[in-house]
Order: C-alpha cells, then sequence, then structure tokens
C-alpha cells in the first residue's frame, strides 16, 4: 500500500503562515485583510479564484502575477516558523515500519518545497517529494497522476491524505482513496461536502487506512 501525504496545512501546521502572508500581500496591494474564518470558509483551487471571490472581481493577469509574487515573498520569508503537525514524523516511521510506501505531493514550487522539507529533517521518509514547476497544472488530479506515474504505482494502492475537497477531486480524478484531515484549512462543511472519510487528527486518518481500502475492495 503507498500513502501520499499532502503538504501544506496537512503535514505542515502553516495554517496561520498563510494567513498572515495572504494579509500581508494584500496590504501591499491596498486589500483589507481577511479573517481565518473567512478564509477556511471561501478557500478554492486555484487559488486566483479563490481571490477573485475575496477581493470582488477576476484579478487582471498582472494584477494576480503582482499578488501572488508578493504572496510568496512573505510566505518564504514566514514558513520556517510553521511546525509538523501533530503525530509527525511518528506516523512516517509507523507506516514505513508496517512495510508500506509513502510519498509527498504539493502545488507549492518545487524549488521551495524541497528545501524546506528537508530543513524540518522528513525528507529521508518519502519515496519522491514533489512540488510544481512551469508551467504549473491547471489541476492538482493532473499532478498526483504524474506523481503515481513517476513511482510507477497503481492508484489502486494509493490512499491521500490532504485537508482539502480539492485532494477528494484529485484522487476520484485518478482512482485513488481519500481521507481528509479537518485540522488543515478547509471549513468543516466543505470537507463534508465532499464525501471522503473525514478525521480530525492525522493519528486517526492513518488509522483509517485499512478500513478504507476494505470498503473499497
Amino acid at each position: 500500500m503507498h500513502l501520499v501525504w499532502d503538504w501544506n496545512g496537512t503535514v505542515l501546521n502553516d495554517f496561520e503562515i498563510i494567513l498572515r502572508s495572504t494579509n500581508d500581500s494584500f496590504a501591499d496591494h491596498g486589500l483589507p485583510p481577511i479573517t481565518a474564518d473567512q478564509y477556511r470558509t471561501q478557500i478554492k483551487m486555484p487559488i486566483r479564484a479563490f481571490y477573485a471571490d475575496i477581493i470582488g472581481h477576476e484579478p487582471e493577469d498582472e494584477e494576480w502575477e503582482a499578488l501572488d509574487a508578493t504572496f510568496h515573498k512573505y510566505y518564504v520569508a514566514y514558513e520556517r516558523e510553521a511546525r509538523l503537525s501533530d503525530g509527525l514524523p511518528d506516523l512516517f516511521k509507523d507506516w514505513s515500519g508496517r512495510g508500506h510506501s509513502q510519498s509527498l505531493l504539493s502545488m507549492y514550487h518545487d524549488d521551495k518545497l524541497v528545501p524546506v522539507v528537508r530543513h524540518h529533517g522528513i525528507a529521508g521518509h518519502f519515496a519522491l517529494v514533489q512540488g510544481t514547476t512551469p508551467p504549473r497544472p491547471a489541476r492538482k488530479g493532473l499532478h498526483l497522476l504524474d506523481h503515481l506515474t513517476r513511482l510507477d504505482m497503481d492508484p489502486a494502492r494509493v490512499v491521500l491524505i490532504g485537508d482539502s475537497p480539492d485532494d477528494a477531486a484529485a484522487a476520484a480524478s485518478v482512482g485513488a482513496q481519500v481521507i481528509l484531515y479537518s485540522g488543515g484549512f478547509a471549513a468543516a462543511q466543505s470537507l463534508q461536502a465532499a464525501g471522503a472519510p473525514i478525521a480530525d487528527s492525522l493519528t486517526a486518518a492513518v488509522a483509517l487506512i485499512d478500513e478504507v481500502m476494505a470498503a473499497r475492495d
């Protein structure tokens, strides 16, 4: 069995860093701050669509690129303040100790993702750590398909643990299973609408894997 871990909001407990970076970026562009509740209830993929809802109009290419660039400027400055989510890295060790494989997949830029994963000392737990490279895939499902192809992994043997409806959609699009973690970015009602199993901790999420795979069979 193979486990794919999402990064932001799942492995890395960085919601407060994301929110702070968003609001600092908005301030640079004369936009009002948003609250944690606004972020959790309105977050959607792609992020450009989320920004359109928040600022009240579809950003032009130049505006979007400027917002995205300033967000990443702040996020890179703050991201190493974030900590791994509760239960990690012990869950990585336990999973591999049971004879299973695991990898890490993120829509974050690959050249930024790999160094910060190394910074947290967890890169060695994964068969593959993969972020995005230009041109970035429009959907996480396409990114997940490429990830599993690189690993030569049958999606029927794969479970994705993530924290958003987008993770559920990505897993479904390739024929993998998914368990959603409620301690990340998305509000509970958004996760419930995805129709996937939900766990309130990563420990509980991993404990659900055998049940989820058995139900598939």
